[in-house]
Order: structure tokens, then C-alpha cells, then sequence
């Protein structure tokens, strides 16, 4: 198997770019991540992340020689971009073309997330591809100024597609998603389910009282609105896996629900009391799902990551 060499670039004494988010505090996330996905595969991996160098010139030399004190195949150097909050993508860097299989690999897994796919670039004015004694790569992972990447980066997502461009593995595939549980009239909370699958009952007419939604497995960033019968709107924030949206012991049906998710593309349905099931619809934080002023409860909902 490959052996890796993985830095994260700049430090904080001499940090990189900042902006929507800080280029030294991600890439540390997305190093420490990628490294562990590695290991859990087999891969050896040394991290070659320079914390303590007080000037460029000092951290690129620190870099540089912990990366030539292994014998590997690769180097991975890990930033994030900026550009006046006007740029967005990924792009590649590489020394020369001898790494130009995997340095495509990787932007074309990244820009299946939905970022914009700059390409691989040659740069044979870089210090780390031009010193280490492996070929090396440099990852412009994307722009963290700007709004469009910012929106689309997730440092687990993100550190999984490095991975699925350096192996061909998809870590994520047969992963749970998402899992959600729901507590129901007389039966009280059910057990978890995952990815599209239902929670609540089906033609018992068994009201929905309340869900909570376990957005750890995908580190995902849900927010939810519901209205609770006799009760109104409740705008509940950002949640967690022990968020209870909407009511336990007050005999109250959840009769529409309003999620979003600001950091994966999440779609959702409910079974509602004499209609039925919903469309699929996007948690997008605008459209609701349900009636309100109708009495009508929610008896089941789905919920899956596309």
C-alpha cells in the first residue's frame, strides 16, 4: 500500500488566508481527518504539519524536512484559497506531471461535492513541491472568502473526497447519513432510523408528537421551525441530537415542520392525517411541510442526504 506524508500548511504564528473561515484552523481539521481515514484503512501516514517555524520561509523549511525524514510515495500539502471573496473551487498544484492521475482524482472527487473544479495546475515555483524528496501535491481545497464554497465546505465531506482521490475508496458508502426517531401518540419514542427510512405509523392514525434528529453522523448543520398543535410556531435554532422538536406528555401533534441545512442537501417528507405523503422537499429553511389552521397532524416523516 501507498505511503503518505500529510502537512497542513501555514501555522498560526505565520497564518494563511482568512475569511468566511480561517485557513489555518481548517486545514488542521481536514488534515487531522484525512489522516485518520487513512489509517483506518491501512495506510501508513506521517504528519508533516509545522506549528512552531516564526517565518514563511522557516515553517516551508520545517515542512520540507519532516517530509524528507520518511521514505513515501506522496506528499499531501493541504490549504484553503482566497481571493478577495471573487474566486471558488478547487485546483491542484503539482511539481510536474508525474502526479497528474491522482492530483485529477482528487479535484474531481472535491468537485463532486458541488465545488467548481479549477483543475490541475504545474507550479514549479512552490517550495514544498520543488524540495521534498517525493513527488508532491499542493491541495487548494477551495476559496474559504468565499460565500458559495463557504456554503458548500464540510471538513468531513471534504477530507473524505481527499481520500477517495488518493485511494478510489468512498469511505462514506454504506455510512449512515442521517438518523432521526420520533415519539409517538401511545406509543412513545421509537426506535432510531436512517437514511429515508420511516418514523412514525402509517394508517394508525397515531399522531406525530415530536422527532429528534441525530445530525452527528454526517456533522451536519440542521436548524428547525415546527408548529405544535394549540400552540403555534417554535422556532428551535440550530439542533442537536437531543433537540426535541415539538412536545412529549402534552398530547400535542406536530402538524408542520420547517428544517434546513446549511451544509448538506438534505430532502424530507411527512405522511399528514387525511392527505397522506408529501412531496419531497428540500430542507432549505423557506419550505414547510404540513398545513397549519387545518388540525391535521403529521403521522410519519422521512428524512435522507442526498
Amino acid at each position: 500500500m501507498a505511503i503518505y506524508n500529510i502537512h497542513a500548511g501555514h501555522n498560526t504564528i505565520v497564518p494563511g488566508a482568512n475569511g468566511k473561515f480561517n485557513e489555518v484552523t481548517e486545514d488542521r481539521k481536514v488534515k487531522d481527518t484525512v489522516i485518520s481515514k487513512l489509517q483506518s484503512l491501512g495506510y501508513t501516514v506521517y504528519d508533516c504539519t509545522d506549528d512552531s517555524g516564526k517565518t514563511q520561509n522557516e515553517n516551508l523549511k520545517n515542512i520540507v524536512s519532516k517530509c524528507n525524514d520518511h521514505t513515501v510515495d506522496l506528499d499531501v500539502s493541504i490549504h484553503f484559497n482566497a481571493s478577495d471573496g471573487q474566486g471558488h473551487g478547487v485546483e491542484v498544484l503539482q511539481y510536474s506531471d508525474k502526479t497528474q492521475a491522482i492530483a485529477q482524482n482528487i479535484c474531481n472527487a472535491i468537485a463532486q461535492l458541488g465545488f467548481k473544479n479549477r483543475g490541475v495546475k504545474e507550479r514549479k515555483d512552490l517550495y514544498v513541491l520543488k524540495h521534498t524528496k517525493a513527488p508532491a501535491i499542493l491541495i487548494e481545497c477551495c476559496f474559504c472568502d468565499s460565500a458559495i464554497d463557504a456554503g458548500l465546505y464540510n471538513c468531513e465531506t471534504m477530507a473524505s473526497a481527499i481520500v477517495k482521490g488518493l485511494t478510489g475508496v468512498d469511505v462514506n458508502e454504506n455510512k449512515i447519513k442521517i438518523a432521526y426517531a420520533g415519539h409517538v401518540q401511545d406509543i412513545g419514542w421509537t426506535t432510531p432510523v436512517i437514511d429515508g427510512e420511516t418514523c412514525g405509523s402509517v394508517g394508525k392514525a397515531k399522531r406525530l408528537e415530536a422527532i429528534q434528529v441525530d445530525t452527528r453522523h454526517s456533522n451536519l448543520d440542521m436548524f428547525a421551525k415546527a408548529h405544535i398543535a394549540n400552540v403555534g410556531w417554535k422556532d428551535y435554532g440550530k439542533i442537536n441530537n437531543n433537540t426535541v422538536i415539538g412536545t412529549v406528555g402534552q398530547s400535542k401533534a406536530l402538524e408542520c415542520l420547517c428544517l434546513n441545512c446549511t451544509n448538506a442537501n438534505i430532502v424530507y417528507r411527512v405522511h399528514q392525517a387525511n392527505i397522506g405523503w408529501s412531496s419531497w422537499t428540500k430542507a432549505d429553511g423557506i419550505s414547510t411541510l404540513g398545513s397549519v389552521g387545518q388540525s391535521l397532524q403529521l403521522e410519519a416523516i422521512e428524512i435522507k442526504v442526498l
